[in-house]
């Protein structure tokens, strides 16, 4: 995908995720989750691009990859600021999104911990983004 479509596709994954909280993270748990996953897998994209570590289309990654070290070894630019951060937080939202769109409903802490990763990886990302690196 180009850099556009995946800015595209992370706002609206970004205003889902608004609406969802607004409406009761406890009810919306399975949106949350995907929708985290999603949104952080663009943001990700967007950041290799402003990188200049992917271009145009056909760079795309599949949510599964950061739980698996062979395909992160394969499939993520070998380095980038923040690099081991990154990938823990994007380990940690994967293992989040399986529990909370296919398991039996979590706990309010659980579901929070998935939108408290995605804001950390957002945070991160953004001020890496912000000082030019």
């Amino acid at each position: 995908m180009k850099l556009e479509q995946h800015e595209e596709a992370y706002k609206e994954h970004l205003n889902n995720i608004k609406r969802l909280i607004d409406e009761g993270i406890e009810e919306n748990q399975r949106n949350i989750g995907y929708n985290v996953s999603q949104g952080s897998i663009e943001l990700f994209a967007i950041y290799l691009h402003k990188l200049h570590l992917i271009q145009g289309s056909g760079d795309q990654f599949d949510h599964r990859v950061f739980k698996n070290q062979n395909l992160i070894r394969e499939k993520v630019p070998p380095e980038f600021p923040k690099r081991i951060k990154i990938l823990e937080l994007m380990k940690n939202i994967e293992e989040e999104r399986i529990a909370l769109c296919y398991g039996n409903r979590k706990t309010k802490e659980r579901i929070e911990k998935a939108i408290k990763n995605f804001n950390e990886l957002r945070e991160i990302i953004n001020q890496n983004l912000k000082n030019g690196k």
